[in-house]
Order: C-alpha cells, then structure tokens, then sequence
C-alpha cells in the first residue's frame, strides 16, 4: 500500500496561460489511428492509449461481494478460517470484540473449521435473494459514477459469471445467477462504462493454511475441491508461493478470456501477481491483453487496463493504487480503489458503515487536482442488498456530484510551471482547469488516511472576502460558485484574487467549487 498524501498547507503562485495540460493516460506510446491488431508482446501492446473516457473520469463504483459475504469476515477471511492463530484482516468488530480470531468465530458459529464446516459449505447460504442490479446501477449512476462493476473473481476462487468451464461459478451455485453479466448490463443501461476486476492469481497460496492444518486433512487437502481451492499440493508456509502450475496458469487465462468474450467490460483491473517470481506466464499475460485490446478494435470501442504496483508495463495500463495516493500531479491518469466504508471493510461486515460523506468528496477532489481516478468500493450483504449507511453515503455524494461535478470531470490539473512545482492545491484549495476555466475548490479541510476516518471534522465553509492566491482572471471575467448563478464581486489585491461576496445560503455543504475564466 502507498500512502504519500502531502499534509499541511502549500502557498502556490499559480501563473495560467491559455494551454491546457492534456493527459498521456497510459504512457507516452500512442497507438496510431489505423492500428487493427494487437500483438502478444510488449512491444505491440505499448501502442494502446488510454481512452479519453477513462481520462475524462472522475469516479467509478465497484463491489466485493461473493461467498465471504456469508460469514461477513471479510474477503480474507476464507484463508483466515483455517489459521488458529489468527491470520490477517480480521479486525471486525463482531469477531474482535467476542472471538479469538476467524477461526474461533467460525469454529463457535458453524463448526471446527476443516473438520466441522469448509469454506466450500457458505457456498448454499450465498443466495442473493433480495439483489436487484438495475437498483444498484441506478444508485450508482446518481451517485456520480462514470463505470461500475463487480469483483469477477476473488482470492477464494468463486467466480461471479455463469462460467462454462470453472467449477465453482455464480451461475451454478450459490445465486445461481449470472452476476457479472446481469451488473454490466445495468451499467450499461444507466449510459456508464463497465468494469470487472480480477483477483484469482492469490488463490495459488490463498488456501495455503488449510493444506497445513493438521493434524487432520481438511477438505481443501481433497482434489475433489480443487477448483475452489486450487490444486493439492505440500506446503511448508502459510505464503509460501512456488512455482505456478501451467494449468492453474492456464485457468487463469481462460478465466480472463471468457470474461472478455461474453461481457466485454471497458475496464480491466488486476490485483497483482504479474510482477512475482514464476507466476502468471508473460505468454498468458500478454496473450490476454492482446485479445483485449483486438476485441474492442473489433468492437469499435476503447478499453483500459488497470494493474496495482509495477504489474504491468505503463504504456499499456494504468497505474492504480490500493487505498493510498501519489504525492503529486501528474501528466498520465492514474486511479486508486479505496473502500467505501471504515476500516478498510471491502467486503460486508456489520461495521462497514460509511466513512464521513465529506471525506470521500475531499479525496475524490484531491484526486482529481492530481489527475487521478477514484474507484470506490461498496460492501453488499449476502442476500443482495446494501448496508443503509454507504447507501445513504451515496445518495449525499450524489447530491453534491450534480453541483460540483462540472469542475472535475474532463478537466485537468491546473498548467504546469516550467521549473516549478505543479500548481494542483493552495491550502486547502485544490485546482482543476478545463477549456478557459479555472476551477478553484475549497475543500475547507486537511486530507486524512482512510484508518482516521473518525477523525475527519466537518469542512470549513469560504467567507468573503475570500482569497485565491496566485489566480489572475481576465480582467471582465464573470465568476460563480457552482450552484448559484450569482456573479461574484471580486478584485486581484497583491497578485491573489480576493472574491467580496459569496452566495448565501451557500449551494452545498462540503468542497465548494469556483468557476473562473482564465483565458479568452
């Protein structure tokens, strides 16, 4: 996890001319205007370009939701339950504050784990009964989202499409539903892009623990079990990560491929795994990316990749960041996934509630000023529904998506200074531009980590005369509070522009945005 959020106040002298930063999204590389195939090598794929829809966008919504959702012991969890000294993520409140840990909840609850109860036996719970994915496509689309979509395939190995060929699949078990399938249809319904992301290189040593506990075998030691669990093998570590069978290799590339072929997602995010010693082939990798990218040629449409740390080279993907931001601007598009709720809660657990409302708009603007995309991830309940306080989170970052959003999406950090800093915050003022306008927003906060979530205070409101530093507009410019159509006095003092009067009441309760136009 990276975690390089600049705290503290930064006086900028921001100096704007009429260029606009335009963003190289995944690397320097573009891909000629008549390119038709894609071949599966490095050299091939650096030609792709991220699309201007991904540059363009300011938010997408994705979900952990599977099997784990069951017990509500996290996505981890299901590797947990087999380690009786406790294993890792399992600070929930309804396990911390009563159990030793994962295996003594899931010991007292349903039975001794791998003797009594196997993680396979949560599968019949997992029923989604009350799952209506046009509603969540709806709530997401309010909300303010460009793309929406599910986890495909977690670290448990439980796929979330009706699959032809992996054993353990939504369609055949547990829902008994299509649910990748079903949500992009949705997503598509609501005019946003589509999303899928892929988590099943982990399952190689994910179930690690199971095959060590002794002294009994456990189901996951059953080649019964194996494309759940992945195959049978001696381990020696709870991490330890050999070599990758070519078969698991090739279920992951298959897994990958039939994804491809019957939902044709416009995002494609890996969890990692590429980068590791003896792991997903290079061949499997860029065969996969190869037949992604000639898909969409022959689709007429333009797809992203998305990969976590050094996976994947960046003139074919984007960089994306789990939980943790970049320190900086920057000229290509980058994004980061971060969990709706508290406590890094991914998947549902009853503490899974919403962090503040003004906390997700700050960093979501943050991000932004620094040309980065924000993937937010909500935790739904095994039966298909949403916890009521990230649903009402969203329909609050709805609200203020309709007043604001003109300042975020499509626009770019404020112009670089040929050897200076980049001009992305001021304070507690963060700066996008697009076109001829400078958007000025006032978060009217300090960012902080997802972990001091109930520590975020409420936002401090602009008062006139309100201050700008370093911002010179054109000298008949007209400017507005988005929301108000009020024009605002103001004058330049000493270099900075101070606005005289402010809308009362002011249009949103959190990151007020100014519009201001900088060029002719």
């Amino acid at each position: 996890m990276m975690k390089n959020i600049m705290k503290g106040p930064v006086l900028l002298v921001i100096v704007f001319s009429t260029a606009i930063l335009v963003s190289c999204g995944g690397g320097n590389n573009k891909a000629p205007a008549t390119i038709e195939k894609y071949e599966p090598n490095w050299k091939s794929l650096a030609q792709h370009e991220t699309p201007e829809w991904f540059e363009d966008a300011v938010l997408g919504i994705y979900f952990h939701w599977g099997v784990y959702s069951v017990p509500a012991f996290g996505c981890w969890g299901g590797r947990n339950m087999y380690m009786p000294d406790g294993g890792t993520s399992e600070a929930w409140g309804h396990i911390e504050d009563q159990y030793e840990n994962t295996y003594d909840y899931v010991s007292r609850v349903y039975g001794t784990p791998g003797l009594e109860f196997a993680y396979k036996d949560f599968i019949p719970m997992f029923k989604a009964e009350n799952w209506d994915p046009d509603e969540w496509a709806a709530l997401f689309k309010s909300a303010g989202a460009d793309f929406a979509g599910p986890v495909a395939i977690h670290h448990d190995g439980f796929a979330m499409w009706d699959s032809e060929h992996h054993e353990y699949n939504s369609g055949d078990m547990g829902p008994q539903r299509d649910v990748v399938g079903e949500m992009l249809a949705a997503v598509r319904k609501q005019d946003m892009k589509t999303f899928a992301s892929f988590h099943y290189y982990t399952n190689w040593f994910f179930f690690n623990p199971g095959r060590m506990l002794s002294p009994y075998k456990t189901d996951v030691n059953n080649p019964k079990y194996s494309g759940l669990y992945g195959p049978v093998r001696d381990v020696k570590d709870p991490w330890q990560n050999e070599a990758i069978s070519e078969k698991f290799q090739k279920a992951w590339y298959n897994n990958v491929i039939e994804v491809i072929d019957k939902y044709s997602p416009d995002q494609l995010w890996f969890e990692i795994g590429f980068s590791d010693p003896e792991c997903i082939g290079e061949n499997y990798v860029t065969a996969s990316l190869a037949h992604y990218f000639n898909t969409a040629v022959k689709q007429g449409k333009e797809v992203v990749v998305t990969r976590k740390a050094d996976d994947l080279p960046l003139s074919c993907s984007v960089l994306d960041i789990e939980a943790g931001e970049l320190n900086k601007a920057q000229k290509d598009v980058w994004q980061t996934d971060i969990a709706l709720g508290t406590n890094h809660s991914w998947a549902y657990s009853p503490d899974a509630i919403s962090r503040p409302v003004n906390m997700i708009i700050d960093e979501i603007v943050e991000r932004k000023s620094k040309n980065g995309v924000s993937l937010l991830s909500v935790a739904p309940l095994a039966d298909g529904t949403l916890p009521p306080s990230q649903v009402d989170a969203l329909k609050e970052l709805g609200k203020w998506m309709a007043i604001n959003k003109e300042a975020l999406y499509a626009s770019r950090p404020a112009p670089f200074m040929k050897g200076g800093t980049d001009k992305w915050k001021s304070g507690t003022i963060r700066f996008t531009q697009k076109d001829q306008f400078l958007y000025a927003i006032e978060i009217g906060n300090e960012i902080l980590d997802v972990e001091d979530a109930d520590r975020y205070t409420a936002s401090v409101p602009p008062v006139a005369p309100y201050t700008i530093p370093g911002v010179k507009p054109l000298e008949d410019s007209e400017i507005l509070m988005l929301g108000s159509d009020e024009l605002l006095p103001w004058h330049v003092e000493r270099g900075d522009l101070v606005i005289e009067k402010l809308p009362s009441p002011l249009p949103c309760e959190f990151a007020w945005s100014f519009k201001i136009r900088i060029a002719s």
